[in-house]
């Protein structure tokens, strides 16, 4: 994995980062429509940040106070690098900071198996979200 440097914080903190990471992920790449990908929910969510040697954003996601986790991106230079696995971590950090018991997120269909090496469970029948399959995935924290 390259070297990296984590920031986490509100969405005023960290929209000038994470947004450019997840218009090339979700709407550029695939084709997520952009007033669903910026729903104007973000100061709700604690954020993440992950940036490279050069201080250059390269991943982010969003995590809300009951635990669930979404619009991850990794830009698809940093993919298959451990930058995903890493956003996991932080993540489940931020989680247990805030004494939440489990993660669960809307994962997409093609990165359930990537999911499942980082400990989440497959919970409930697939369903679409932004025109992709989903299914909703867990992961009980440690206390």
């Amino acid at each position: 994995m390259p070297n990296i440097t984590v920031k986490t914080g509100s969405w005023p903190e960290l929209k000038e980062f994470s947004r450019p990471i997840r218009l090339s992920v979700f709407v550029e790449e695939q084709h997520v429509p952009r007033t669903l990908e910026l729903d104007g929910k973000d100061d709700h969510y604690l954020h993440v940040v992950i940036f490279d040697n050069c201080n250059t954003p390269i991943a982010t996601a969003r995590l809300a106070k009951n635990g669930k986790f979404g619009r991850m991106a990794v830009l698809k230079k940093y993919r298959q690098q451990g930058i995903g696995a890493e956003l996991l971590i932080q993540l489940t950090a931020l989680a247990k900071s805030l004494e939440l018991n489990e993660l669960f997120c809307h994962a997409q269909i093609s990165a359930t198996n990537f999911y499942k090496k980082n400990g989440f469970q497959i919970v409930g029948k697939p369903f679409e979200e932004a025109r992709i399959s989903h299914i909703q995935m867990t992961k009980k924290l440690a206390s």
